[in-house]
């Protein structure tokens, strides 16, 4: 059985399947987060080693089946998430299940996944909404506006009843990072008041190389 709803109401959905499942099922998941499921398929499901996390890296700010697509996890990484209480025939039939789809799977612990993906996923989206919300309190000129705004704040257009939980249930992962990102917001006006051109040229070129190398 694969759970594919929003992450706060995986453990209510486990409470519910648990008496129904037989000894040879196993369950898997489509969540952004992993240690709280993990932590709930223990507390809710009659053989929680009989649960293994999973994650495909795919798709975008768009919701519903008419945005499905039959190549859409084709190459991409399907991340099966274990702990030492995962029977391992449940965490290879996740990965065949992942690849069977096209997708290319990684094996990674719980904690290792919400590390992951707060810096490459839950961080970006966070920073697309920052945005999105100033200029919006803000009435900018949207009729100059091209593709580089459109760019920036694309994931921000994901579906909030999603988002908050995912953020929420990652918030010691993305807290940090996010006081990292004020934190450099500073340094970065800092070298704007004192007019530091070849500051501001070292932080651009980093960033260019950054963004060069995805």
């Amino acid at each position: 059985m694969i759970l594919a709803t929003p992450v706060d109401t995986f453990e209510g959905l486990m409470a519910e399947i648990g008496p129904a499942l037989g000894e040879r099922a196993w369950v898997t998941d489509v969540g952004s987060t992993k240690r709280g499921i993990h932590a709930a398929a223990e507390r809710r499901l009659p053989r929680p080693g009989r649960f293994a996390g999973g994650h495909p890296m795919a798709g975008s700010e768009k919701g519903g089946a008419a945005e499905g697509r039959a190549d859409l996890l084709e190459g991409r990484p399907c991340i099966v998430t274990s702990t030492a209480r995962t029977d391992p025939e449940v965490a290879a039939a996740a990965g065949r299940l992942w690849s069977s789809l096209g997708g290319r799977v990684v094996h990674l612990s719980p904690e290792a996944h919400d590390a992951a993906v707060a810096e490459i996923s839950h961080l970006p989206h966070a920073v697309a909404s920052l945005v999105a919300a100033l200029l919006a309190g803000r009435h900018p000129r949207l009729d100059l506006a091209a593709g580089g705004l459109r760019d920036t704040t694309r994931v921000a257009a994901g579906d909030p009843s999603l988002w908050v939980p995912i953020l929420l249930e990652n918030a010691d992962q993305v807290g940090p990072l996010l006081g990292l990102l004020a934190d450099d917001a500073l340094a970065l006006r800092a070298l704007l008041e004192k007019g530091d051109r070849e500051g501001l040229r070292r932080h651009l070129e980093a960033a260019q190389r950054f963004r060069r190398s995805l």
